[in-house]
């Protein structure tokens, strides 16, 4: 049966991008350090354990919640419980250290020996890297982290003030590292390094379409439709970029059109949730009344996207369906419309066009 932990390393394999070369590059080098990463994962998602990432923790732990309908009401209260997190992270950390610990040592490095291949890093830098790496949690299996590394051909070698990072079976991998740490800086520097992005690693954003490859193909044919009743449109595009592929980690995506965010949506390979947006709540109950008059059908279908939120946090908002109070995340104030077939499309799209007065 497959763990929590398991479940987030599946994610990153699934996160990852295809493998397609940027312009006129070498692809040896590149191609080498996307397959070690790959098989880095596979191996992690088999053996867990040999990769010190430990599953049992948070299994015993959900396991005692399970009982006490904890997941329920963590829905509508959004209830930090903080022995989950720390515990989430603790395996998530544990899951992303290999890629943290190649990125941070790509980025302190000058580049690559001519001679060998190796990632070449001032000894300093080194150190200095290796520090940061002490910080997350669990760090005292760092030690036999690095070892895993030199079981996976790692090798990590010392003359006089420099230090060489060099790999036995993949000669030229080190080079994959240094184009994707070497790229220009940009908020979605570390997403292509995690994604293993060599087509988008140098270009200012990735494109929905790369996006697509990742999710499932009924999900992908989602946003296409959309996409088509948006092309007729000046929408702009803002994709929030990824911060880890742990299984935490969705794609968000949201349309703009004339400064304001119309629709978008949250999507992972196993996951989608169409979003309309309103930007505030007293736009909801003005909307809801209009719909409760003209349709009951789509009314009733409406009322249903919208989650009640039961937080006491000051954005905390109750809106109207009808004579039916509900309490909803005053912050995000859209609808959320999970996992949508065609017809749930169409009817999203008619609300969007009905609030607001577009053409799509």
């Amino acid at each position: 049966m497959e763990t929590y932990a398991q479940r987030s390393v599946r994610h990153c394999i699934d996160m990852i991008a295809p493998f397609e070369m940027p312009g006129e590059q070498e692809e040896g080098g590149l191609l080498q350090f996307y397959q070690f990463m790959v098989s880095l994962y596979r191996g992690m998602y088999e053996r867990p354990e040999e990769y010190l990432v430990f599953p049992k923790p948070y299994e015993e732990y959900m396991a005692k919640l399970k009982g006490q309908k904890a997941q329920e009401k963590k829905e509508k209260e959004h209830t930090a419980n903080s022995r989950e997190s720390t515990l989430r992270n603790t395996f998530q950390q544990a899951i992303q250290f290999y890629a943290l610990y190649l990125y941070r040592a790509g980025v302190k490095s000058s580049g690559i020996d001519a001679g060998t291949g190796a990632l070449v890093i001032q000894k300093e830098d080194y150190a200095d890297v290796r520090e940061q790496m002490n910080r997350i949690h669990e760090s005292e299996y760092n030690t036999m982290r690095y070892e895993k590394l030199l079981k996976l051909g790692i090798r990590v070698y010392e003359e006089k003030d420099i230090v060489f990072i060099a790999h036995g079976q993949y000669p030229q991998m080190m080079r994959g590292i240094v184009y994707l740490c070497k790229a220009p800086e940009s908020k979605y520097k570390w997403m292509n390094f995690l994604r293993l992005d060599f087509k988008n690693a140098c270009s200012p954003v990735v494109a929905v379409s790369d996006i697509c490859k990742t999710l499932s193909a009924e999900s992908a044919e989602m946003v296409k439709k959309l996409e088509d009743h948006l092309s007729g449109m000046k929408v702009r595009v803002r994709i929030k970029p990824l911060r880890g592929i742990v299984s935490d980690f969705k794609w968000k995506v949201e349309y703009a059109y004339k400064g304001k965010n119309i629709c978008g949506f949250y999507a992972d390979r196993e996951y989608f949730m169409l979003c309309i947006y309103f930007n505030h709540f007293q736009n909801i109950n003005e909307f809801a009344k209009t719909l409760y008059e003209e349709d009951q059908d789509l009314f009733h279908w409406f009322e249903k996207q919208f989650p009640e939120r039961l937080c006491k946090c000051p954005n905390n908002r109750r809106v109207y369906f009808g004579s039916e109070p509900r309490r909803i995340c005053g912050l995000s104030n859209r609808a959320e419309i999970v996992s949508p077939g065609d017809q749930d499309l169409d009817r999203a799209l008619y609300i969007l066009r009905k609030f607001r007065n577009i053409d799509l």
